[in-house]
């Protein structure tokens, strides 16, 4: 598990400060592009979220009032739908020490497993900042592990989570994101135990805020060609194309190309 930890970490430290410096790929290329003309970033196709996250126990119950959070990690990916919505999936790992036994049980530590769909939408503020919002429900496990004087013992108790998340991103180019997301949880538990303690094991909530960095694949085929590539495209129309290079030949093939896929699929989505 801190090999995980440590991997998300050195990935999130690594694109945020290289990030600026990355521009060996045509999508990073015409992102820079479109943020310095203002034009508008193309619509996400697909994303993946790499995530650090700190979770409270909060609430009236054995995790609230028995346990403390402690750094966790997670990943979500997530393919959209019209008009900004999406649907998506997330696995998330949360680790946490027993701080009252007389509530809790009798064990030392806990990690917190979910696994969960979700639905939300994205609303772009501006080429730069961001803010999504989805709610998930799924699957989640508290794995508990006794010290060597408890007896070395392992159990767990299982459960559904409903997990509201927000987030507001700041865009460092068209592919990557850095973003801050705190997010709520609400657990039900299938606990057996005394009549008289239901209440305290039924459920248990957490408040979770996260860092981390998102990727995104976006539909470039779609955007209009900006400002640098149009005159291009034209000053190449323009002159004899037997005086054209073959390097100039090939730059001319696929800014026609891509201007004519552009154009078609306007023309079927007029058609619809």
């Amino acid at each position: 598990m801190r090999s995980i930890f440590k991997f998300i970490l050195t990935v999130i430290i690594v694109v945020v400060s290289d990030s600026s410096f990355a521009q060996d790929s045509q999508d990073n290329v015409r992102s820079q592009d479109s943020l310095q003309n203002n034009t508008s970033i193309p619509k996400r196709l697909f994303v993946t979220d790499l995530y650090l996250q700190r979770g409270i126990p909060t609430g009236d119950n054995f995790a609230g009032n028995g346990l403390e959070g402690g750094i966790g990690y997670g990943v979500r990916m997530q393919f959209y739908l019209p008009k900004n919505f999406y649907l998506g999936g997330s696995l998330t790992q949360d680790f946490m020490n027993v701080t009252n036994t007389a509530i809790a049980g009798e064990y030392s530590r806990a990690t917190k497993f979910n696994a969960y769909l979700f639905a939300g939408y994205d609303y772009d503020l501006n080429d730069y900042w961001g803010l999504t919002g989805d709610i998930g429900y799924g699957y989640s496990q508290n794995k508990n592990r006794q010290n060597s004087s408890q007896g070395n013992g392992k159990f767990r108790d299982t459960g559904n989570v409903l997990r509201i998340t927000t987030s507001a991103e700041y865009k460092l180019n068209s592919s990557t994101s850095f973003y801050i997301s705190p997010s709520f949880e609400m657990v039900s538990y299938n606990i057996k135990t005394a009549r008289e303690l239901q209440n305290r094991f039924d459920n248990a909530n957490y408040f979770n805020v996260a860092i981390g960095v998102r990727l995104s694949s976006r539909d470039y085929s779609s955007v209009p060609l900006n400002k640098t590539d149009n005159q291009e495209l034209i000053e190449l129309q323009n002159r004899n194309r037997e005086e054209l290079s073959i390097k100039e030949k090939r730059r001319l093939y696929f800014l026609k190309k891509r201007e004519e896929r552009r154009l078609r699929r306007e023309r079927r989505r007029r058609n619809r």
